[in-house]
């Protein structure tokens, strides 16, 4: 449980949250056997560390327990107020719903069709044209205007 606390994914709550709670089941403090609970609970602190994170909690709620028995009432929060120019009790007006069935305003246009692609075939690597012995054909003009025989001259 202390790596899901630890790590963010359980709740926290506040310590004066837990201090009315303590007040509240009717003892204001933790024995060590609950505190040696915790602590296996926990997996990784110790008794006493628990211990010593909850005295300012015990502290508050023995405070507590005290202002609840002179007989002081607590107000809670109010909720926040709704939203400008809604009626409190009023609820939201709704968008009307067309039935199932009636046709929509405007139909879609069909796709077209764009025809079946066709598989592409794997180009061959690209090759070193210029190496000795490849052959070219006689009227392919090649780089600067040189011909397949001058070329072969100037590689010879």
């Amino acid at each position: 449980m202390s790596d899901e606390a630890n790590s963010g994914g359980g709740k926290m709550v506040s310590e004066d949250t837990v201090a009315v709670l303590l007040m509240a089941m009717g003892s204001v403090s933790i024995t060590k056997a609950q505190f040696n609970i915790m602590s296996s609970l926990d997996g990784t602190r110790t008794a006493s560390s628990f211990e010593h994170a909850f005295r300012p909690i015990t502290k508050k709620a023995k405070e507590l327990k005290a202002r609840v028995d002179n007989g002081e009432t607590f107000e809670a929060v109010a909720p926040a107020k709704k939203r400008s120019g809604a009626v409190e009790g009023a609820t939201p007006p709704t968008t009307p719903k067309k039935p199932k069935g009636t046709p929509k305003a405007t139909p879609k246009a069909t796709p077209k069709s764009r025809g079946k692609k066709g598989k592409v075939a794997a180009e061959a690597p690209p090759t070193n044209d210029f190496e000795k012995g490849v052959e070219f054909d006689k009227d392919i003009d090649l780089d600067f205007g040189l011909k397949k025989e001058e070329l072969e001259d100037e590689l010879i």
